[in-house]
């Protein structure tokens, strides 16, 4: 009987496996069940085949073991939250404290230096792969990260480093800075942030980029037999990911050392002409945000904040070459021009992408488009014009939200070892325990840290109405910006955890007819987070 199972498993796993590596290819057909009797019955019929993959999954997920065997998570109802873990303040401040000051430090380092990433053993990520994971062929530029250090001089520091990558774990996140324990109790850190820029052409610091069917196959037996993680398959390469490690630590270390004092002006610029929205509403910030801060020490250089939501997919969604995409020539260019250090973050990018039509190039090398999207992106950060100072009070935190997951692709891929997501059990279910986040600079402009990929918006306004949506049910909460009580709230996305696309409720269409339902860890992850940033904001304000 037992082996009768393991068969079915095993049959089960290929079938699923190769079911989810044919959905990308399907989602093209696009349904608006407002369209009348047809469109209706049309999306019935999606939901129906979603469905039925939705049993296949579960039964898989019962079927084969995973991490969870031996008791290795938590069960829901006695979670402890995990060392690392870092909330923040408690209160926030609303006025200048006696002693206020800003100040602000930097630091850079590449993933990539001192290690043969060309042995076959690191994989690229940016889509699934079935049987063997893509291997890079050359370096166009670096994979790195970049790093900033803030602080108003009374509440502590805030950190945030930015990986080159197309996402980053939140058990990764905790590992760094249960790492830097020691270092941000001797300095005063507060909060330590670690968020991805999702450029599709790197090596996979997430886990997505594992051979699917080999890893079903292994990763089950080696969780039964309770064999060490370092035995798995996975995206992720062990070495790579301790370099990473290492190299964010000291970044951090060094841009907290690096700190000088000085002055720090917020500023934005419409930069929606190279902006480009596949997927309705058609509702994006088409504003590229600028955080300039000004050291005292006129030998010192200038410090950039930059953030727009934009995807890094300038070599395809498959590339196997690596390149930080358009993020580095972005910065690149500000260097090259200013003198200034830059910070580039990715911000609520659903399925908004690069916009080429209104940039002239020639394509002489396999990056000339991407640097000239870079170069372009960055001339509107040098035409702000509209700065505004902002008083030293810098206030910041963060809350744990969980995630009752119901995506068995997901639940599966993470259930086998491959991303390092903080999970507990809940009898058969399973839920993610991310963080969401706030930071709130001179009482004037606020920031979202959200783990993930979130539609613009849950933010700002414009979710559809019942008569659009594939729930026939309205989406019931204030946009997140009305919840901040803020001048201007910003949005930093894939911030310390990577749970994937995150969508109102009401607006789940099928995996068959838009990629983004694919890698939405769950169907209520919208209100989710959306409900513990209400809960959030209410704590400390």
């Amino acid at each position: 009987m037992k082996k009768a199972k393991r068969i079915l498993a095993l049959v089960l796993a290929v079938v699923f496996v190769m079911l989810t590596m044919a959905v990308p290819a399907s989602a093209a057909s696009k349904v608006d069940p407002s369209e009348g009797i047809g469109a209706k019955i049309e999306a019935t019929f999606y939901q129906l085949v979603d469905k039925m993959v939705y049993y296949l999954g579960k039964v898989l997920n019962l079927l084969i073991p995973g991490l969870n065997f031996g008791d290795r998570w938590q069960e829901y109802d006695s979670y402890v939250s995990p060392d690392g873990y870092m909330p923040g303040e408690e209160t926030f401040d609303t006025e200048v404290k006696a002693g206020a000051q800003w100040s602000a430090g930097y630091a850079y380092g590449s993933l990539l230096e001192g290690l043969d990433i060309f042995d076959g053993s690191y994989y690229m990520a940016g889509t699934l792969e079935p049987i063997a994971g893509r291997v890079p062929t050359a370096v166009i530029d670096d994979q790195g990260v970049s790093v900033y250090a803030l602080s108003d001089g009374t509440s502590g520091i805030v950190v945030q480093a930015v990986l080159d990558g197309y996402g980053f774990a939140r058990g990764d996140v905790l590992e760094i800075r249960n790492r830097l324990k020691d270092f941000a109790e001797e300095n005063n850190i507060i909060s330590i942030n670690i968020s991805a820029l999702h450029q599709h052409s790197a090596i996979d610091i997430l886990g997505m980029g594992a051979p699917l069917v080999p890893a079903i196959i292994a990763n089950p037996a080696l969780s039964f037999i309770g064999a060490d993680l370092d035995l798995y398959v996975g995206g992720k390469n062990l070495n790579f990911m301790e370099n990473l490690y290492n190299v964010v630590a000291d970044c951090v270390m060094t841009a907290v050392n690096n700190m000088e004092t000085g002055s720090l002006y917020y500023g934005s610029v419409d930069a929606s002409e190279l902006i480009y929205d596949k997927r309705e509403p058609i509702t994006f910030d088409g504003e590229l945000h600028r955080f300039r801060f000004a050291p005292d020490n006129e030998a010192a250089d200038e410090i950039w904040l930059c953030e727009a939501g934009i995807h890094c997919v300038g070599f395809g969604a498959g590339a196997d070459v690596i390149s930080a995409d358009f993020p580095y020539y972005f910065k690149q260019y500000v260097k090259e021009t200013t003198g200034a250090d830059v910070v580039y973050v990715q911000g609520a990018e659903l399925a908004i992408t690069t916009e080429y039509d209104n940039i002239e190039y020639e394509e002489t090398e396999p990056n000339s488009g991407v640097k000239a999207y870079g170069t372009a992106l960055a001339q509107k950060a040098l035409a702000i014009n509209n700065e505004i100072e902002l008083q030293p009070v810098l206030n910041v935190a963060v809350k744990e939200v969980t995630i009752e997951t119901d995506n068995q692709i997901l639940t599966l891929v993470v259930r086998e070892g491959l991303i390092n997501s903080v999970i507990t059990k809940d009898a058969h279910r399973y839920n993610i325990i991310t963080e969401v986040g706030y930071i709130e600079l001179g009482n004037e402009v606020g920031i979202a840290l959200i783990p993930g990929e979130i539609s613009p918006e849950i933010l700002w306004g414009g979710v559809v109405g019942a008569d659009k949506s594939w729930t026939n049910e309205t989406w019931d909460y204030a946009p997140l910006e009305d919840t901040a009580k803020v001048n201007k709230l910003l949005c930093f996305g894939l911030s310390n955890d990577q749970i994937g696309y995150i969508l109102p409720d009401n607006d789940i269409h099928s995996m068959f007819t838009e990629n983004e339902e694919i890698n939405a860890s769950s169907t209520k992850s919208g209100s989710a987070v959306t409900k513990g940033f209400e809960a959030l904001i209410a704590e400390v304000k």
